[in-house]
């Protein structure tokens, strides 16, 4: 009989304790992580988030993979925008943009596409890339010039030490990746002009005057000179609103013809190598394993 009443006794205890340690362990009591309303804020804008981020056409690993970079990013966001947070500014929390995908996608195929971007979302919850601790910058662009670049070649990305150069070798095959455009010499002086000021080269002399000083062992320009003054290649890049910044400049026919290779800034994740990744078979753990070197994925 004692036997008896120690077995109900424990079976008691178990019915009454497990549910409580379960919600303990889940609300963060011992030592996890404390769910709050910045966690929930986060997870219901991300399908938003990523479905502005990657085309709706990639397969599901590709689409789980940008999933966890947007929650990492706006994990970063956040600690970096925390004394704001304290008092209620999370406008960056506020993805909005409804009305843009359903022009994009259409009316009648928007909760069928959204779908997509919300199962990857719950499938990857609360997972992020992080360095002892701490969100990365995750960053990634959509085709590289068949391989990423090294954050410690680019200026003001050095210390991204897990932003490392890797083969991305079908990103030639993305449309776009290879782009040849004209423009007129007074047009490329104009829009140069503000960015090396004194030194601003005349449209007569161009791109001669443009000197291409070095180039990233990927193959992006990182520095730009004419007369005096060094810029950056990306911010030539952007003046000029070209593809990357991995670009060559000719004269023909009294123009200046630009060539570039890939889409974006070459840094970190190629959503095109990554979705070619994913038909080879590979996870979304796996893709971003490749893309960034020594992090943990880690759940937030």
């Amino acid at each position: 009989m004692k036997e008896k009443f120690k077995l109900y006794g424990s079976i008691f205890i178990l019915v009454i304790f497990v549910p409580f340690l379960l919600m303990l362990w889940v609300e963060g009591g011992f030592g996890g992580r404390q769910a709050d309303p910045v966690q929930q804020q986060i997870e219901e804008a991300l399908p938003f988030v990523v479905a502005k981020e990657v085309s709706v056409g990639s397969r599901t690993e590709t689409l789980k993979a940008q999933a966890v970079i947007a929650r990492t990013n706006l994990w970063g966001m956040y600690l970096k925008n925390q004394s704001d947070d304290a008092q209620g500014k999370r406008d960056w929390l506020e993805p909005g943009g409804t009305e843009d995908l359903m022009t994009l996608w259409g009316a009648s195929a928007y909760e069928k596409n959204m779908e997509k971007f919300r199962q990857a979302v719950k499938e990857t919850r609360g997972e992020i890339l992080t360095v002892e601790h701490q969100p990365i910058q995750a960053a990634y662009h959509y085709a590289a010039n068949c391989k990423t670049r090294n954050a410690s070649e680019v200026p003001g990305q050095e210390a991204a030490v897990y932003l490392q150069s890797v083969d991305s070798p079908d990103d030639m095959l993305a449309d776009g990746f290879l782009s040849i455009s004209y423009m007129e010499k007074q047009q490329m002086a104009d829009a140069l002009a503000s960015l090396f000021q004194e030194d601003a080269p005349q449209a007569e002399n161009l791109p001669g005057a443009l000197e291409l000083t070095v180039r990233d062992s990927a193959g992006y320009v990182t520095e730009v000179t004419c007369g005096r003054t060094v810029a950056n290649g990306e911010a030539v890049r952007q003046a000029l609103h070209l593809n990357s910044a991995c670009f060559y400049f000719s004269e023909l026919d009294g123009k200046i013809r630009i060539l570039t290779k890939g889409i974006g800034h070459g840094l970190g994740l190629s959503q095109y190598g990554a979705n070619e990744l994913a038909k080879q078979g590979k996870n979304y753990q796996d893709i971003l394993k490749y893309y960034y070197q020594d992090v943990t994925l880690e759940h937030w």
